[in-house]
């Protein structure tokens, strides 16, 4: 089950949330305005489950992993301990198959290989 949280959740209803959760899936995109307004909740989380390592993984959104702007990313992350679990990049697909009501899995798949194969590595670590 997956549950979509308001972003900047904090205090008992955080709480609440962690504790019956397997896994934690922060999408983050690398601009410096997104990275400051998720560092009190990436802080939150890290606290919160703090005993529960590797279940919190961020998404780099819109961002191809050989750029600047991922290696920003990267750097702020550091100092949370908490991984990238896959990169998303910028791309019009999701806008065009959300308007069909689809998703980048749905046929035809081989117009969307790109996509689905970013995916993969998000896919494995919730599977994990």
């Amino acid at each position: 089950m997956v549950v979509d949280a308001p972003a900047g959740l904090q205090g008992y209803k955080l709480t609440d949330y962690l504790r019956v959760v397997d896994k934690v899936v922060v999408p983050l995109v690398p601009s410096v305005f997104d990275m400051a307004a998720t560092e009190d909740f990436l802080n939150s989380i890290r606290s919160e489950m703090r005993a529960s390592r590797g279940k919190v993984g961020i998404v780099a959104m819109r961002v191809d992993p050989r750029t600047k702007a991922a290696g920003m990313l990267e750097e702020f992350l550091k100092h949370f301990d908490i991984p990238i679990v896959a990169y998303l990049r910028n791309t019009q697909n999701y806008v065009n198959v959300a308007a069909r009501g689809q998703t980048v899995f749905d046929p035809p798949r081989a117009k969307h290989k790109r996509d689905v194969e970013q995916w993969a590595p998000l896919l494995e670590w919730l599977g994990g």
